[in-house]
């Protein structure tokens, strides 16, 4: 019974368990860092699309402005290709 904890194998056992738990550890802290940057990278992606999203509606008005007439949407003209609010699976 108190074989566990004394003796060449307890100390064994304790250094795998020891040995797992470090090993344990480090793939969470991998695993930890890498959800962290993809969670940044996808932020950073939406704030491009954004950023993508307001640049386009300036082209539109400037063209627009330019024409002197009224330019119609193309989102209007090709719903197949709407990506708006797309959220890509991870």
């Amino acid at each position: 019974m108190y074989d566990l904890g004394f003796g060449l194998n307890g100390l064994v056992s304790l250094a795998i368990a020891g040995l797992a738990l470090v090993v344990g550890l480090w793939v969470w802290f991998l695993v930890n860092r890498a959800s962290v940057r993809a969670n940044e990278q996808i932020r950073l992606l939406q704030d491009i699309a954004e950023q993508q999203r307001q640049q386009t509606a300036l082209l539109k008005s400037l063209v627009q402005s330019a024409r002197g007439d009224s330019v119609t949407d193309d989102d209007d003209l090709s719903p197949a290709l709407d990506f708006k609010g797309f959220i890509p699976e991870r």
